[in-house]
């Protein structure tokens, strides 16, 4: 509110100190602040010229604080007054911008934002502007945004807004992102855990939704990749070398005096530069630049906000252990005595088929119960469905 108002810190601390006193003279303001007489006289005279200060009646070395509703009321209306134009104006560009798109013959509630700068600016943008709450789904690999890049996550919530995320169960086999995960769960994130994760999306106050578009990157190799030759090495990075030597001879031969032992040996002939070897592979298609889809209100984004939910709905809650790793929180419930006989035999190394001769029943069946084991447990293999039994004390 002070920035508002052009108060610097000690204009604030003078008026703040006047407030709470009827009057005070320069010397009294000066004692409280620990300012010089000649400095405090300045100070009033400033914050006079300001209206935030009056001099008392019969006396010119006497001042009183200016009630704050009338010395700061008019200063806050102006600013809301400067706001709110600001706003008049951010949604006439708005319109503008929507209506060119649609004369481009582009779908109005969708826009494709490319390139990895691009794509964290409007992330950041996108968070920022969140009031409520944002929706995520999160699976690796992160393309423009690391998770330990993602500081702008830390501000909001500490802002307010709440966060629900999705993550894919591979995210908790990277270090990295565990420990990123973890910062967020405990600044507040409430976060659940899924088998996979289909998409990446983020959608802010069920208003604006951004979902990565799926990135092949291993469309092109970098120059460097060991030949077997001990004369060529990586690309230098500081001269755009592609034989890797440093600045200098380009072929890598010797200069001035170890050229030659002798002024009378003949010169040392360098041997052949090594052709450049060119960075992609021939006939290999380069890279695609990633992109993403901003999503507006309408009919498309209802469905990815009920596809969140119904993915958000079926996750396990992720909780932060006792020694402060992220996991996922164990389900009370336990799988029924045929289900628990049937993880059993799996368990001791039986095959499908033997377990479905020892059940008396079909191979099919004993397959789709253990399906649905794995699901209940919210795994996806029966290496994972095994531990899981073990952690959850089933069996």
């Amino acid at each position: 509110m002070y920035e508002t108002a052009s108060l610097d810190s000690v204009e604030v601390r003078a008026y703040r100190s006047l407030v709470r006193v009827p009057e005070a003279t320069p010397s009294q303001l000066a004692r409280r602040l620990g300012l010089s007489g000649r400095e405090a006289a300045r100070l009033l005279v400033t914050l006079e010229a300001k209206g935030l200060v009056s001099r008392a009646e019969g006396s010119a070395h006497r001042f009183r604080a200016s009630p704050p509703d009338l010395a700061l009321g008019p200063l806050l209306l102006s600013r809301q007054q400067e706001l709110q134009a600001a706003q008049s104006v951010m949604a006439e560009l708005t319109e503008e911008y929507r209506s060119q798109t649609r004369r481009r013959g582009s779908v109005e509630t969708v826009e494709t934002v490319t390139g990895a700068q691009a794509m964290a600016r409007t992330f950041d943008q996108l968070q920022r502007g969140a009031r409520d709450e944002i929706l995520a789904l999160c699976k690796p690999p992160n393309v423009a945004v690391p998770s330990r890049g993602n500081d702008t996550q830390l501000d909001v919530l500490a802002s307010g807004v709440t966060y629900r995320a999705v993550y894919e169960s591979s995210a908790l086999e990277m270090p990295p992102e565990v420990y990123r995960i973890r910062e967020f769960v405990e600044c507040g994130e409430q976060a659940r855990v899924a088998a996979e994760v289909p998409v990446k999306m983020v959608v802010a106050d069920r208003q604006l939704a951004m979902l990565v578009s799926p990135f092949a990157g291993a469309g092109a190799l970098e120059a460097g990749v060991p030949t077997g030759d001990p004369t060529v090495g990586p690309a230098d990075a500081s001269t755009g070398d592609p034989t890797g030597f440093p600045t200098g001879d380009p072929t890598g031969a010797p200069t001035g005096d170890a050229a030659g032992d002798a002024a009378g040996d003949p010169p040392v002939q360098p041997p052949p530069a090594p052709a450049a070897r060119p960075s992609v592979i021939p006939g290999a298609e380069p890279a695609p630049e990633p992109s993403a889809v901003l999503v507006r209100p309408g009919a498309l984004l209802d469905a990815l906000i009920a596809f969140f939910e119904s993915l958000w709905a079926g996750a396990s809650p992720l909780v932060l252990t006792e020694d402060g790793l992220v996991g996922a929180a164990v389900s009370d419930r336990t799988p029924p005595p045929e289900d628990l006989l049937l993880l059993s035999l799996l368990l001791t190394g039986l095959t499908d088929t033997a377990i479905a001769g020892q059940l008396g029943t079909s191979l099919r069946t004993v397959q789709r119960r253990i399906r649905d084991l794995i699901e209940f447990a919210g795994v996806r293999t029966r290496m994972q469905l095994a531990w899981e039994a073990s952690h959850r004390g089933w069996l």
